[in-house]
């Protein structure tokens, strides 16, 4: 009995241990018990131009600093002029980039954006010095006073093209858009010997010390200067090749690992390769390695971590890894979650994979439920399941190459197989995209079936569950965008859909009632039902389900979240929250959490702790 106890567990243990060990580390209160800690979460943005144009920028993330995927492609085009060597920091819940505008001229660029995808023109801010060439301004935040400061390369001397020098300015107030006169960073100028002067200069603060890395313009080589003030006077403590990365590199950019150590990045642009770098002190650094994926793409950018703060006990994200648009429901004694599997470049994913649990917060991955491969009508763009159970047999209807098709099984875990050989529902054949299906059986056992991107179709399906009874109607509400799913409360019908889109963090959760599984469905008052929550870095909260615990009446929204911190549309993390009802009916407001929902308790079973 206990080994089988034992095997039980190791079912559930597994992702429940990653959830937790991603989340807490433990240290000891001097009793030999552990004690959960909170820790951090960090992913990467990177802003860049590329080979291919320095008239637009282009945003990508990653989870380590090397891989990087795309988040948005020209995401900035400015009024005029340039975009080079984009810069970016995060300050009070927006983005910023300060820009290179041109070749010459006494002027760089700044622009904003509240989702990183989509940038607007800030100013243009003309630094007031007489100045041939203005390049490279990078962002400094990290002064003991907090205030957002800029380093930017000038050109002063008599000669355009020569004689660089840094200068910082530091912003006014919080527009970013007002700035104090430039000051040399003293210690890092022209020479004789050093005649095109240092460009590209970088800026970090270890402690009380101030390192500087800087493009020797004549040596074309990145150079270390340090300094107890930002403003200098700065000493050189590598010169020349010191670090062995070589010459004709640029555009140097440093961003701070977990851990304490760094992770720097390069151009070398005269070979169109991308380079980087890591250190555990600033001092000393590995030999360049090219940066995957991206180099031969990218030119000169900047780098910076997010980071976010995960609790002890902490319940969401529920499932490990990158899933989107969950559906769940509630067979043979656990819960089931099917989602889409996320994380891949234009939700290319190829197979649905089933997660099983006994009280909504200890999960367990059970493999591939469908996988496209087994699909003779399509093999790509494996999206948003539904599974019901009628009679003995479990129906999966799911999107797959814009159409819906149907499989079936006689397990909820799977595996799943075509039940048609071909879509239920052909791509476009209703004037829009057919996608997001979702699934309900009335009391009466009677199926219907919703979907449709830009209207919501609904359908009552015959009793072989592969074949319709009634034509699809539009039942479509006001701002109804996708990912209708439908259910049943006190004799009364819920259909709950997304607005927006899913890769706007503000996707959210609307819903309406009706008499009828067919609508006409009310939008409710106080919609939206489930929004971002900026403050706790919450954002793009839309494609969920709902689920009853059998037998009460207790409820739970299961929903979808740009993975926290730094996801995107493509990116999302799947979450579970508290439903409730007011006393009329209507669906309460549902706040999204981190903290996520207790174990639920079944009759006669005993939460797992």
């Amino acid at each position: 009995m206990l080994l089988a106890l034992l095997a039980a567990l190791a079912l559930v243990v597994p992702l429940t241990a990653h959830r937790v060990h991603a989340a807490e580390h433990h240290r000891s209160d001097g009793s030999g018990r552990a004690v959960r800690q909170p820790t951090t979460v960090s992913r990467y943005l990177f802003t860049a131009f590329t080979n291919s144009s320095e008239s637009n920028m282009y945003v990508y993330g990653s989870d380590d600093a090397e891989d990087f995927w795309s988040i948005q492609d020209k995401a900035y085009t400015p009024p005029s002029g340039l975009v080079r060597d984009p810069s970016v920091i995060h300050r009070g819940g927006r983005y910023y980039v300060a820009y290179t505008t041109g070749w010459t001229g006494t002027t760089f660029g700044l622009a904003v954006s509240d989702d990183r995808r989509t940038w607007t023109h800030l100013a243009d801010v003309d630094h007031g010095v007489a100045a041939n060439n203005t390049w490279a301004p990078e962002f400094f935040t990290d002064a003991p006073d907090g205030k957002v400061r800029v380093v930017v390369s000038l050109s002063t001397g008599p000669t355009a093209y020569r004689h660089f020098q840094p200068y910082v300015l530091t912003a006014l107030d919080d527009t970013l858009t007002k700035w104090s006169r430039p000051q040399p960073l003293e210690g890092i100028s022209p020479s004789e010997s050093d005649y095109n002067g240092y460009i590209d200069t970088f800026v970090v603060r270890k402690g009380a010390t101030y390192h500087a890395f800087t493009k020797n313009a004549t040596g074309e080589l990145i150079e270390h200067a340090v300094a107890d003030r930002v403003t200098g006077p700065y000493r050189f403590t590598g010169k020349g090749d010191w670090a062995g990365w070589g010459s004709l590199l640029e555009g140097q950019t440093v961003v701070a690992l977990p851990g304490g150590g760094y992770r720097m990045f390069m151009d070398g642009y005269t070979v169109k390769k991308y380079y980087y770098s890591d250190s555990p002190d600033l001092e000393h650094w590995t030999p360049k390695r090219e940066l995957p994926g991206l180099s031969g793409v990218v030119r000169h950018g900047t780098v910076i971590r997010e980071t976010a703060t995960v609790r002890p006990g902490d319940a969401n994200p529920a499932l490990p890894g990158y899933h989107a648009d969950p559906d769940v429901m509630y067979a043979e004694g656990r819960y089931w979650i099917y989602p889409t599997e996320d994380g891949h470049p234009g939700w290319s994913g190829t197979r649905f994979n089933g997660f099983s649990s006994p009280d909504l917060v200890h999960w367990t991955d059970d493999g591939p439920a469908l996988d496209l491969a087994d699909v003779s009508w399509c093999h790509g763009y494996a999206w948003a399941p539904s599974v019901v159970r009628k009679g003995d047999t479990y129906w999966m209807y799911f999107s797959a190459c814009q159409s819906i098709g149907v499989a079936k099984s006689s397990t909820p875990q799977g595996p799943f197989t075509d039940a048609l050989g071909k879509p239920l529902v052909a791509k476009g054949q209703f004037g829009h995209q057919s996608i997001d299906p979702d699934a309900f059986i009335d009391d009466d056992g009677t199926p219907y079936l919703y979907f449709g991107q830009g209207a919501f179709e609904a359908a009552r399906l015959n009793d072989d569950m592969v074949s319709f009874a009634t034509r699809p109607v539009k039942v479509t509400p006001p701002g109804y965008n996708e990912a209708p799913t439908v259910f049943k409360r006190a004799g009364r019908y819920y259909a709950m859909w997304s607005e927006d889109d899913t890769r706007s963090p503000d996707y959210r959760v609307a819903y309406g009632v009706s008499d009828s599984p067919l609508g006409p469905f009310t939008k409710a008052a106080g919609n939206p039902v489930l929004a971002k929550d900026p403050g706790d870095q919450i954002l793009g909260t839309g494609h969920n389900s709902v689920i009853q615990v059998p037998g009460r009446d207790e409820w739970y929204i299961v929903y979808h979240r740009f993975a926290r911190p730094g996801g995107d549309g493509t990116h999302r993390e799947v979450a579970i929250d508290r439903m409730r009802f007011g006393p009329d009916g209507t669906i309460q407001k549902i706040r999204p959490t981190q903290a996520g929902i207790e174990p639920v308790r079944q009759a006669g079973i005993e939460p797992v702790r």
